[in-house]
Order: structure tokens, then sequence, then C-alpha cells
């Protein structure tokens, strides 16, 4: 088991029941990131548990041979014990005749594997948009600056427009995964969150939807600086 992976995966699942616990119900969007969240989880703990029971089995298999063999080498001493003649001066007892047991083959167990489903694989295009330059002129350095509450921090419009242009116009779901991202520690998990989520989902991608999806990554990186 991956122990590294999994206590990662599990503060992660921790955050995100306690945003669902505290908002009361879970949108769309978190119960398909948490769904993901239980498949890497799913991959960490198994990750070399296949290949123990699979040494288990034949451990097993090769020790009830053996019983068996020397079960068969008991029985075959007795009945050939049996099978002599008895000492007579006259008469000529014929021996019996010796029976031979099959071998009883134990049956080979093919171990279960279980079919596990795969988290989606994220577009190369999807991926580019969340590398992000930081720069080092003095109004870069402006745009930088860091946010404490990514639910406060745009403007009307700019709210209705990144609804529209990167939510679908699902005002809930926007506003869902701005809290969600305030209760993350850095932008990785930021990241991890959009790229499984609302990015794929609404295709931020696309040509005329990419420009506006980078403003909005460079905004939510402010919230981590």
């Amino acid at each position: 088991m991956d122990i590294k992976s999994v206590s990662k995966l599990l503060k992660k699942i921790n955050r995100l029941y306690e945003l669902v616990n505290e908002l009361g119900e879970a949108s769309a969007t978190e119960k398909d990131l948490l769904k993901a969240y239980v498949v890497d989880l799913y991959d960490a703990v198994i990750s070399d548990d296949e290949d123990v029971a699979i040494d288990l089995e034949k451990a097993e298999m090769l020790k009830k041979l053996k019983k068996q063999r020397k079960l068969e080498k008991k029985l075959r001493k007795n009945k050939e014990k049996e099978s002599m003649p008895a000492a007579a001066p006259v008469s000529v007892v014929q021996p019996e005749p010796v029976v031979e047991h099959a071998t009883k083959q134990t049956p080979t167990v093919e171990p279960v594997k279980i079919e596990k489903e795969s988290a989606p694989a994220v577009p190369s295009a999807l991926t580019e948009l969340f590398e992000i330059n930081k720069g080092n002129e003095i109004s870069d350095k402006l745009s930088q600056s860091p946010i404490k509450d990514l639910t406060k921090s745009l403007s009307i419009n700019e709210k209705i427009f990144t609804m529209n242009e990167l939510f679908g116009g699902n005002q809930t779901e926007m506003d869902n995964i701005l809290t969600a991202l305030n209760g993350l520690s850095s932008f990785d998990e930021a990241k991890d969150v959009l790229m499984r989520s609302v990015a794929t989902k609404y295709n931020w991608s696309d040509a005329s939807k990419a420009k506006k999806a980078k403003t909005f990554i460079k905004h939510v990186l402010r919230r981590y600086n």
C-alpha cells in the first residue's frame, strides 16, 4: 500500500466532505470529484496486495499437496502389508492385487481480479492552461497580489461573465467551486479540483474560452500566494 498517497487522498476526501457537510448537500461536480478521489484511493491501497494474495494462495496449495501425498504414501504401505502371503506349510496364498490409487489433484484457484474504473485522462490542451509563469515586472507583481476570499474577489460584472463563460451559467456550481477552493492549501490542489470538474465539464481548452479560463486560473493562483 502506498502510504504517502493514501494519506494525501484521505486529506482531500476529508476537506471535500467538510465542505459538503457545511453546505448540506453535494452538487454533481462535488460527487464526480469525490468519486475520482475514491478511485485514486483504491489504486493506492491495493498497489501491492495482489502479489501478496497470489503468494499466499501458492503456499496454501503447496501445503495441501504435501499433505495429500503423505496420506497416499501411508495408504500404499498399509495395502502392501495386507497383500503379503500368509506363512503356511502346504497351501500357497496368492497375493492380493495392489490397488493403484489415482492421485487427487488439487484444483488451481485463480485469484479474482476486481475491475476498477479508471479516472478520465486530462487533455494536454487543458493542462497547458494551468502552466503559469510568474512575471517579474511591477505590473505583473501587482496582478499577483494575494486574495483572501475568492467568493468576494470578483466584481459583479466579472462574476456574471465568468459564470456564463466558464460555468455554463450555473451560479450555484460556481459558488460551490469558489468555496471549495477557499478551503484548499495550495494551487496544486486547486488545479486538481478544477481540472477534474468544471474545466473538463465545460471544455475550458476550447479556443473561445481559453483566454478567459487562463485569466480566471491566474486569479485563483493569487489565493495561494
